[in-house]
């Protein structure tokens, strides 16, 4: 029964971490859609004499590649920062607005700006491991070892955390993917990756 609990834990948890992003923003395309419906439909109809079937779909998703294209502008960019600097000030839209963000970003990725791979690392004490992940190498004069740059991310708030040097031969490399050792660290253990070794 203890196991049967655990594993229901373990896999509701991993269960929320793939849906809820996903749900919020289908949900954020939903609201976009149902505003530009309103508006351009009362234009748009009269004009061509029909509503095409999925033409609110199409627009919403012009308005967000639009929003896309004007934050590579550097003055939009500014501007869209200022508004997210407010949202950052409301407690609850704060979490919700910077773990999707967050989410979004790590699955933005390309390969070449992705982490490596996982590995533990022994810090902050001696006895005490945590979980990192490896985005590079640095060569340091007078050090024959290299140091791999390792990014340890907070449990539960993954905006957060420490960027440490370590020499290759500190570290134990896990045989899991990124992916199941970001599940691991933002959910604080809950999600289990399995076989870590």
């Amino acid at each position: 029964m203890k196991d049967f609990k655990l594993n229901f834990k373990r896999h509701f948890f991993s269960g929320l971490l793939v849906v809820v992003p996903v749900a919020i923003t289908f949900w954020i395309l939903e609201a976009i859609f149902l505003a530009l419906d309103n508006i351009l439909r009362p234009i748009l109809e009269p004009q061509l004499g029909y509503w095409p079937l999925g033409l609110g779909i199409v627009f919403a998703f012009a308005f967000v590649w639009l929003i896309g294209l004007m934050a590579s502008n550097f003055f939009v960019s500014r501007f869209l920062k200022m508004g997210e600097s407010f949202v950052y000030k409301i407690p609850i839209a704060k979490v919700v607005y910077s773990a999707v963000k967050q989410i979004l970003e790590t699955f933005a990725r390309n390969e070449k700006q992705s982490f490596k791979r996982v590995v533990l690392v022994e810090y902050p004490s001696p006895g005490i491991w945590s979980v990192g992940f490896v985005n590079g190498e640095t060569s340091i004069p007078g050090h024959d070892e290299k140091k791999l740059n390792i990014l340890i991310f907070a449990s539960l708030n993954p905006s957060s955390g420490y960027f440490i040097l370590v020499p290759e031969s500190k570290t134990i490399p896990l045989n899991i993917s990124v992916e199941d050792g970001l599940k691991w660290t933002v959910s604080g253990g809950i999600v289990k990756p399995g076989k870590i070794l």
